[in-house]
């Protein structure tokens, strides 16, 4: 079993309930088991600013899945709680990133991991660092790249979700 490091994002409709459900999803079968997720964190937007705040959160488990695997079962989680395409960066009902994949280095037209983008959003590594402080990606410590990003006048909105139902 490998460690999956994964980041949730919703901001359409209830955006902490979208959050938890999709944590629900990703939890609830085979493909993954459940280490660790983060509180869900209140942020503004990135990218295209021209739309409303974002409830964002980390997880982490493990899994027997490829990084080809994964990121279709992600796929399929996304497209089961409905999300639509729309445009890079838009608004969305959630988005689930594979931040990384044991030390998997993935380098296609379809995904890069560890997630190419993923030291420059203080909206990842914040949660991140709630919860593997000490992980080391690309020679980069998470908790320091989250010090230095800050957060960004983050807000905490729920207590980190719980397969049991709590949080």
């Amino acid at each position: 079993m490998t460690e999956i490091g994964l980041g949730l994002g919703s901001n359409v409709g209830d955006k902490i309930e979208n959050v938890r459900r999709a944590l629900e999803r990703l939890f609830a079968g085979p493909e993954f088991s459940f280490v660790a997720a983060s509180s869900i964190w209140r942020t503004a937007p990135w990218g295209y600013l021209d739309q409303d705040w974002f409830a964002n959160a980390c997880a982490v488990g493990r899994t027997e899945l490829s990084a080809d695997e994964a990121l279709a079962f992600t796929q399929s989680v996304e497209a089961e709680l409905g999300r639509e395409t729309t445009f890079r960066w838009g608004p969305r009902l959630i988005d689930i990133d594979i931040l990384y994949l044991g030390e998997t280095q993935v380098r296609s037209e379809r995904l890069i991991i560890p997630h190419k983008e993923m030291f420059n959003r203080a909206f990842v590594l914040t949660p991140l660092a709630e919860v593997r402080p000490d992980l080391i990606l690309d020679g980069r410590s998470i908790r320091d790249a989250a010090a230095v990003g800050g957060d960004q006048g983050f807000s905490r909105l729920a207590q980190p979700w719980r397969p049991d139902g709590t949080g």
